[in-house]
């Protein structure tokens, strides 16, 4: 753990940074393109520990880097809470009489019309959501811009490497090493030809699909098999029982048990504990159920067989569920596209990733997870830092996914998160205008802090114990 402190370190900092700069950066946008007149922009919450003015905000970088804000004034409240003091601290110490006045004066010299009080409400409404939106929109720039830059990630195998007992393929009559050229008459050149061939998009919203013809090759003959795809509705998925022919390495992650004994990308794994593997399947079975457990991992490359011994790392893959992990993944071929083509799968991988995690929230408010299963910013830290040593693409498709997350919880209806903000702006237009009265507001968001800061304590006490075992 030691030796990986500077990477997770990278890995939070850009993490986020990324994330909390342009979260702010939407409110702050916002309220300059409507002339609201805004005090401080920071990065951080609590004590400041680097600021500059420029123009009439000044931007600061505080100590706790879990968050940040945008100080407007006449946003009331949220004034007190967010910020102990103005610019003019420098000049005079926080609290004293000639500092209050200071910050008086500043107050008073800012014409009403830029208060961010006497703006519209639409216009309030769109300053709270631009934060959330901006963090969405960054999710949808990185996925589209890794699709630009990778690719479509492809399975380029058509060999079958694995067929399970009882599984639809099985009662076909599918076996280990038949090769697929073709699918419902359809040449294929990949798996993912043969899976979009056995389920066509027609039939993704149904429950159950007409057999389809495969044509596989067997001892140099071609062979026709009728296979009918099962849908399983616990995991909401098509299955066939199908494994495509493929324990070439892909990815190996730094500093991984799969490292250390030497394996690279394109190695062939040929057994795993005396076990001969024809599939990534088998090898994470075999991996998966003996964490902490050295085993012997055979090898081919460039036509030479190595081996070496290997123990897999005791993983946490949910909440109370450990598997054994050498962080390998297998190969995988990348489609070129366009821009247009990858800013079209780009949004879909957002609204993935937002149904995903709605998903989630709604399993965790429900009480199927635990609040166990809630990180907090050491085990986000963790987490950037593991995907950082996979490489910068994995450490960006993190980002992205935590930058969904953000989008989400902060349009909650609490108090203090922007949701709360525009849960009192929407009363207040249903009031006719009149705004939820002050005194109310006051209370919400005093309660509103009070619950998240303990949860936030509970967060951070339980990533303590998660990442360091006591």
């Amino acid at each position: 753990m030691t030796s990986q402190l500077p990477t997770i370190l990278l890995a939070s900092v850009v993490t986020l940074g990324l994330v909390v700069i342009v979260h702010e950066l939407g409110h702050f946008l916002f309220c300059k393109m409507f002339g609201i007149y805004v005090k401080t922009f920071s990065i951080g919450m609590g004590p400041k520990l680097l600021r500059w003015r420029l123009g009439e905000t000044e931007y600061v970088l505080s100590a706790i880097p879990f968050g940040g804000y945008v100080k407007m004034a006449g946003e009331g409240m949220m004034e007190e809470i967010q910020d102990t003091g103005t610019w003019e601290e420098r000049k005079y110490p926080l609290g004293t009489v000639e500092g209050n006045r200071e910050a008086a004066a500043l107050d008073e010299n800012i014409p009403p019309h830029r208060l961010f009080s006497a703006r519209p409400a639409w216009q309030r409404l769109l300053v709270f959501i631009a934060g959330p939106l901006f963090n969405l929109l960054l999710a949808w720039v990185i996925y589209s811009g890794l699709f630009a830059f990778e690719g479509l990630r492809t399975d380029p195998f058509t060999k079958v490497g694995e067929v399970r007992d009882g599984s639809p393929a099985a009662v076909a009559g599918f076996a280990v090493g038949d090769s697929i050229v073709a699918v419902a008459g359809q040449p294929v050149a990949d798996w993912d030809d043969v899976l979009a061939g056995l389920v066509p998009e027609s039939s993704r919203g149904a429950r159950s699909t007409p057999a389809v013809t495969v044509t596989v090759i067997r001892d140099g003959g071609r062979l026709d098999l009728e296979l009918a795809p099962e849908f399983d509705a616990e995991r909401g998925v098509w299955s066939v029982g199908l494994e495509t022919w493929n324990t070439t390495v892909g990815r190996v992650q730094k500093g991984g048990p799969a490292e250390q004994v030497g394996l690279r990308e394109g190695d062939e794994i040929l057994s795993v504990d005396g076990q001969a593997v024809t599939s990534f399947a088998a090898v994470a079975r075999v991996v998966n159920d003996k964490p902490d457990q050295a085993l012997e991992v055979r090898w081919r490359r460039d036509g030479q067989v190595l081996r070496g011994m290997v123990t897999p790392e005791n993983k946490e893959v949910e909440p109370g569920r450990f598997l054994g992990r050498i962080f390998i993944e297998p190969r995988y071929a990348y489609e070129r596209l366009g821009h247009l083509d990858a800013a079209v799968l780009g949004w879909r991988q957002t609204k993935a990733t937002i149904g995903g995690m709605v998903t989630v929230l709604g399993q965790l408010f429900g009480g199927d997870h635990g609040l166990d299963a809630v990180g907090g910013p050491l085990r986000i830290g963790q987490a950037a830092g593991e995907m950082l040593r996979w490489g910068v693409s994995h450490l960006m498709y993190f980002i992205a996914f935590f930058s969904v997350n953000l989008f989400l919880l902060n349009l909650m209806p609490v108090p203090v998160l922007d949701g709360g903000h525009v849960l009192f702006l929407l009363l207040e237009v249903a009031r006719g205008g009149r705004p939820v009265p002050e005194r109310i507001q006051a209370i919400a968001t005093q309660m509103g802090l009070i619950v998240l800061l303990l949860f936030m304590t509970f967060v951070v006490v339980l990533d303590v114990w998660k990442v360091t075992g006591h």
